[in-house]
């Protein structure tokens, strides 16, 4: 089974689109859909709950907005899937690319979405915002080889989590995995990142300070985690079309 997790505060318009696109990527694969949601205010929760009635969704209620990487890791723990993926709740990630990543893990153990490789890229991103995004990436570049490091998008096999333990700060819980994850290869895969449509971007000074704060503990690790480092990747090139 493929359990896709989708952390959720104040996403009410987006959920429903969101749900019917990857239970339609999904296809004749067997799926469910985990929503965390932190108590939005807008009643994303109670939307979660009436599309149980037509697709198979887990809802997790927590007290308060508690944080994406802490949502993610509730939904892990709940999800029944021997493959899990994430997803953002606001229509950034195509769902469309759900089939082509869950395939890659017949060949690895980690299937990443990314908007850094040939193929991939942003549409409707100022240009500082992009800036951003690439010196974040740059920050990351000695923990993990991988080009979008700072992407929320992935699908990985459960063993790769075996072991591990997950100590995020902030919401770059992929990040996290991609450097202490248990696995051998990877699959990046490339898609165009779509600027949110409704609802307001959770970016701000404090998520960017947390990063920071995140980056200085993973480099910790690293140092004393050196072994587990020899990671091959798989990098996966979009094909010109015929």
């Amino acid at each position: 089974m493929i359990s896709v997790v989708v952390p959720t505060y104040n996403e009410q318009d987006n959920l429903p689109v969101l749900v019917e696109k990857i239970f339609s990527a999904l296809g004749d694969h067997p799926g469910e859909v985990v929503v965390v949601d932190d108590n939005s205010p807008d009643g994303t929760g109670e939307i979660a709950e009436k599309l149980k009635s037509r697709y198979p969704v887990q809802v997790i209620h927590r007290e308060g907005k508690l944080g994406l990487a802490t949502a993610v890791m509730a939904g892990f723990q709940s999800a029944k899937g021997e493959i899990l993926c994430v997803i953002d709740a606001d229509l950034s990630h195509d769902p469309a690319l759900l089939p082509e990543m869950i395939k890659a893990l017949d060949a690895a153990d980690l299937a990443i979405g990314s908007r850094y490789i040939k193929g991939g890229g942003m549409k409707g991103w100022p240009k500082y915002r992009e800036f951003g995004s690439r010196f974040a990436i740059l920050l990351s570049r000695p923990l993990t080889s991988i080009h979008d490091a700072t992407s929320g998008y992935f699908c990985f096999r459960r063993k790769v989590m075996d072991g591990v333990r997950l100590d995020p700060l902030g919401f770059k819980i992929g990040l996290e995995i991609f450097v202490k994850g248990n696995y051998s290869r990877f699959v990046e895969l490339p898609y165009i990142f779509q600027d949110r449509q409704s609802g307001k971007s959770k970016l701000n000074k404090k998520e960017i300070f947390n990063y920071l704060k995140h980056l200085l503990k993973l480099y910790s690790w690293k140092l004393n985690h050196l072994h587990s480092f020899d990671k091959k990747s798989i990098s996966r090139q979009n094909k010109p079309q015929s």
